[in-house]
């Protein structure tokens, strides 16, 4: 275990230095020159000269690139504009020009808010995804398969752009049933911190749910066929104990994966749904540095999201060999 522990790190920090390097050539692939978005539409030439200086941007692409790897590691000193040093601590992801702040911090001031709705959306799609996906497979082909196969049906085919606006107008707008969507810290409020988040759980939660419920279902059926699980059953041990220690574990692997891929991509950020709902989360802040070209806070954001989506799809992983000790000895 210990061995294949150390080669999915060795995988991850790799996926990650790759992701690092093409996020990085964001800054060369696009046409809007950062020091010109810096400095604003009034420099001049010698003004846009010195602010290119300060950034760093005179300096060769891999000079550049080795100063942004050492500053995630070790940290650096970013100047500003107008030559200011500005200490940038370890982990840095460089600075932004527009927010007028290390990208680190705008990120952790807004991290709470999408950490919030992960969380929420994450229960949402546990209760609704993987206990729909048990029942249908457990009643296969009665009338409560059918119905929840529909409700899976059309939670896959819903945007979640058209249930946000949706909800808002019938819901908040329209009948004043629910305030409209706003982030408070928990710590502060807890009730208050649900409700004003219960909407973008709901629809963030329907529309990945059904995925879910579709392969839950098809891996319960496929394990409920396996060998052990038949022993089990004629050994006489009751419905409900094969299917929670023999079947379930048996269609987990599958599930813990794509749960893996899940939580890395909401704890990286719900960029529709913050939108739809306007919450200032991670999701949002990226958003926002595209349409402003804020291109250092773009590759934050998406590297932030990266390394979220790798750990937790190695922690999957993990917990997948864990369960399954032939994914190990593989």
């Amino acid at each position: 275990m210990t061995r294949y522990l150390l080669k999915r790190v060795a995988q991850a920090v790799a996926v990650l230095l790759a992701i690092t390097a093409t996020t990085f050539g964001l800054f060369y692939a696009v046409p809007s020159d950062p020091a010109q978005i810096a400095c604003g539409p009034q420099c001049d030439s010698a003004q846009l000269a010195a602010v290119r200086t300060s950034m760093g941007l005179d300096q060769p692409v891999v000079s550049q690139f080795t100063d942004y790897v050492g500053g995630i590691v070790t940290g650096r000193t970013i100047a500003d504009v107008d030559g200011t040093p500005i200490p940038c601590p370890a982990p840095c992801l460089g600075y932004s020009y527009t927010l007028h702040q290390p990208v680190l911090d705008a990120i952790e001031d807004r991290l709470p808010v999408t950490v919030s709705i992960a969380v929420g959306a994450l229960a949402v799609i546990l209760v609704l995804g993987v206990g729909s996906g048990l029942v249908a497979a457990l009643r296969r082909g009665t009338a409560t398969d059918r119905l929840l196969s529909g409700f899976n049906l059309l939670g896959a085919s819903v945007q979640i752009y058209f249930l946000g606006y949706m909800l808002l107008l019938l819901l908040v707008y329209s009948t004043g049933l629910f305030d409209p969507p706003a982030y408070v810290p928990f710590t502060d409020r807890p009730a208050r911190w649900a409700l004003g988040l219960i909407l973008p759980w709901l629809v963030l939660g329907f529309v990945n749910a059904a995925v879910f419920a579709r392969l839950t279902r098809s891996q319960m059926l496929e394990a409920m066929h396996h060998g052990y699980v038949r022993t089990a059953r004629a050994k006489g041990l009751g419905t409900v104990r094969v299917h929670l220690k023999y079947t379930a574990r048996g269609a987990a692997g599958p599930l813990v994966q794509l749960l893996g891929l899940e939580v890395g991509a909401l704890f990286g950020g719900a960029f529709i749904t913050e939108t739809v709902f306007g919450l200032g989360g991670i999701g949002k802040l990226a958003v926002d540095a595209v349409n402003g070209n804020d291109l250092p806070t773009v590759v934050g954001t998406v590297l932030l999201a990266a390394f979220f989506v790798v750990v937790f799809v190695a922690l999957a992983d993990l917990v997948v060999a864990w369960l399954d000790p032939r994914v190990r000895l593989a």
